[in-house]
């Protein structure tokens, strides 16, 4: 049997772990984006006037409780950033 060293190649290569989407409640989307609750509900409101088909929807956890992917949300966001330069 081989005893290891330190100029043993060993293979380093660690199983694919996956990502875990981070999720952000109302009150971090809010803070975020600059919007309120109520902006950001009517955003998400088909029958709204301020209806964005853009804006990410939320994602049921459990009765009652809802949040937003995080990458969703800096999309988001970065999309806003990059329409007020054209």
């Amino acid at each position: 049997m081989k005893s290891l060293n330190a100029n043993t190649q060993q293979n380093t290569s660690a199983p694919s772990i996956p990502q875990i989407p981070r999720m952000l409640p109302l009150k971090q989307v809010v803070h975020y984006t600059g919007l309120s609750s109520t902006t950001i509900y009517d955003m998400l409101d088909r029958r709204s006037k301020r209806y964005d088909p853009t804006f990410p929807v939320q994602v049921k956890l459990s009765k009652g409780r809802v949040a937003w992917v995080e990458s969703e949300v800096a999309d988001w966001i970065e999309s806003k950033m990059v329409d007020r330069t054209h």
